[in-house]
């Protein structure tokens, strides 16, 4: 009886704090300014986003040249920052100890993304901005 508890117990406390994933579809296209502005070629990506207390995470997953991840949750490898207000909603990332960083922000009027990320571009260490329209979330 106690192992059946437990079992609802812990089941109980995984399910509710998962957090529901919203995907909203953009068309991005983006620029690498330390590269003499290289322009980078369109892509459709999804944003992935979730809030868990008052945590928010972005991700941008599956991108060839866009991929990025940020959160406002604040741990021991990284800082974070919750960007959200009336106009936007969006979070940074810094590597503590690399010192990368990610940005992803979305206005809530126009849904448009604007985003940044410290990646490796032909070789090179370079910062990527990204930017173009989403439309509204699937769930």
């Amino acid at each position: 009886m106690k192992k059946l508890l437990g079992f609802i117990l812990f089941f109980a406390l995984n399910v509710c704090a998962q957090a529901q994933t919203f995907k909203m579809p953009c068309d991005v296209s983006g620029t690498v300014p330390a590269m003499e502005d290289k322009k980078l070629p369109p892509e459709h990506i999804v944003v992935e986003i979730q809030s868990l207390g008052k945590n928010l995470f972005l991700k941008i997953p599956n991108s060839k040249l866009y991929s990025a991840q940020v959160s406002s949750l604040e741990t021991e490898e990284f800082s974070g920052k919750n960007l959200t207000n009336p106009k936007q909603m969006g979070a940074h990332r810094k590597n503590k100890l690399t010192a990368k960083e990610s940005e992803i922000r979305i206005e809530r009027d126009s849904r448009i993304l604007f985003g940044y990320n410290d990646t490796v571009v032909d070789g090179q260490a370079a910062r990527i901005y990204f930017q173009g329209p989403c439309t509204p979330p699937i769930n």
